[in-house]
């Protein structure tokens, strides 16, 4: 039976790899993100607009699943240069409407490599020549602008050179949230601007040296709730549009989470005057499987991406999925180390859910979380103890603690602006609750001293799993080849039947050998 668990699944894992072009690169989940943006209105019986850009499907970035409830507003599109742009307008409106519009969002990163040997063009095509014009925003050809390019550039000829001092003086500005718009000429003046005032500098810059440049405006796909958008910079380079962003430090490079929503010097939104009007983007991330492969495996009866997409067109997201399939390989990590290692720790399966936790929250708030809970009860132990309470209520007061504790440190982390301390809430309540429960319990049947022990040999299996479970070559693996479960429970077969010592026996009983 072992010897069919493990050649079955080896030779089915094998076929993939070979005959189905399941290479690592093509199994690995991609990141993809939803979009939900939200548009309250507040009228008084008036005709009323409100527009704004949505993304559009190019080279790098596919969007999919678009819908949008729009109540009694009608909607009309608008495709130029500058974007796909949407106005839901409304003859009479008067109260409070909401419209909404979701999407999902698949983008790959760029990198451009700029020839070092590229001179600056005498000249390019009628097309791009309008982007080497002035405008009201970007004053190229204002002489302190000129003063500054002539400073920064001197003689040099090439473009790689003159790209890369043109950014790196206009990244050493300080960087500073200014509401609204800030041109080129004031960003200079102030030595200090937020991303639109950046890239337009950049621009004038670019323009003023001969080199074609725009500005672009979008969103950096960051997962959370926002109001703000993000603005960067294109220059034409050898036929091609490259990215800058000089807030960001991005040269000749777009990161994978930088949305395209329009091209050239406008405002995200425009809207009736003197109306309410309110706007929330709300981000998530999540895991998306590769849809290359899915049109290369379609058909054969192999391909367990088919079940993958099943679940994310049920609304079950592949992380969650992700969580499920390598829970096994969590618990098998905990088996070796209880059983052949010789490690003591809180339960069997509790270290592997402490490390599916430490996913959520990011392994320093989530070790940070795990902490909390064995202080809070460490602090609470002796004081309940000494009231004589029943088990049970003096393990209710505990937890009540650890839980004020958790909401205490996310509001003192959101109120000083620290809001990764916010991720802490994050952490599982059942996690919370069955850790303190086990380390309660632990300091009753054996003492303080050999609780904190227990404590510290479950936190390195716990940082043992979360090493496994966070890997992307493990969630790829079981991702793609399910067959591993046969494996696991082969290997657990095996372990079940183990009559030997165990590691830390060794040094234990190294006296009977002497």
């Amino acid at each position: 039976m072992l010897f069919v668990l493990f050649t079955v699944p080896l030779a089915l894992i094998i076929y993939k790899a070979a005959a189905l072009n399941y290479s690592y690169r093509n199994i690995l989940p991609k990141t993809g993100y939803s979009l939900q943006l939200t548009i309250h209105l507040e009228n008084f019986g008036d005709e009323v607009f409100a527009s704004t850009f949505l993304p559009t499907g190019n080279m790098r970035q596919q969007i999919t699943n678009e819908r949008q409830q729009a109540g009694a507003f009608s909607t009309d599109y608008d495709l130029s240069d500058f974007g796909r742009r949407v106005t839901w307008s409304s003859e009479q409106f008067k109260g409070r409407q909401r419209i909404v519009y979701e999407c999902d969002i698949r983008a790959n990163a760029l990198d451009f490599h700029i020839d070092s040997s590229l001179l600056v063009p005498a000249d390019y095509s009628p097309n791009v020549m309008a982007f080497l014009e002035p405008t009201v925003n970007i004053q190229s050809n204002h002489p302190e602008i000129l003063t500054a390019a002539n400073a920064l550039v001197g003689d040099k000829e090439r473009i790689l050179p003159v790209l890369r001092s043109l950014f790196d003086a206009v990244m050493a500005l300080e960087s500073r949230p200014f509401q609204g718009l800030t041109d080129a000429l004031t960003a200079l003046k102030l030595g200090e601007a937020s991303c639109n005032g950046k890239s337009r500098l950049f621009i004038a810059y670019c323009r003023n040296r001969g080199i074609p440049a725009r500005l672009v405006g979008g969103l950096i796909l960051d997962a959370g709730s926002k109001r703000t958008s993000h603005q960067w910079a294109e220059a034409y380079v050898s036929g091609h549009w490259v990215p800058f962003d000089a807030l960001n430090n991005h040269f000749a490079y777009i990161p994978a989470n930088y949305l395209r929503l329009y091209t050239g010097d406008a405002y995200v939104f425009s809207h009736t005057p003197n109306i309410g009007f309110d706007y929330l983007f709300t981000i998530q991330k999540k895991l998306v499987s590769n849809p290359e492969l899915d049109e290369e495996l379609e058909g054969s009866f192999l391909n367990s991406y088919q079940m993958w997409q099943a679940f994310e067109k049920a609304g079950i997201p592949l992380s969650l999925l992700k969580i499920i399939l390598l829970m096994p390989l969590g618990a098998m990590i905990v088996a070796i180390a209880r059983n052949v290692i010789g490690i003591k720790t809180f339960g069997i399966f509790l270290p592997a859910l402490i490390a599916i936790a430490i996913t959520s929250t990011g392994l320093l708030w989530g070790i940070a979380a795990f902490v909390l809970v064995i202080l809070t009860v460490s602090l609470l132990h002796f004081p309940l103890e000494r009231l004589g309470m029943l088990y049970t209520p003096k393990l209710v007061i505990m937890l009540l603690f650890v839980v004020v504790a958790f909401i205490v440190l996310s509001i003192v982390g959101i109120r000083f602006d620290y809001t990764e301390l916010a991720y802490i809430t994050m952490f599982p309540v059942v996690v919370i609750t069955i850790t303190a429960e086990r380390f309660a319990r632990n300091i009753m049947e054996e003492g303080y001293g050999k609780a904190l022990w227990v404590t510290a040999q479950t936190l390195v299996v716990v940082l043992m799993a979360y090493a496994a479970m966070n890997s992307r070559t493990m969630e790829a693996l079981f991702l793609a080849f399910p067959e591993l479960f046969l494996i696991i429970g082969a290997a657990m077969l095996l372990l079940g039947r183990w009559m030997g010592l165990r590691i830390t026996e060794y040094k234990r009983f190294r006296w009977l050998a002497s």
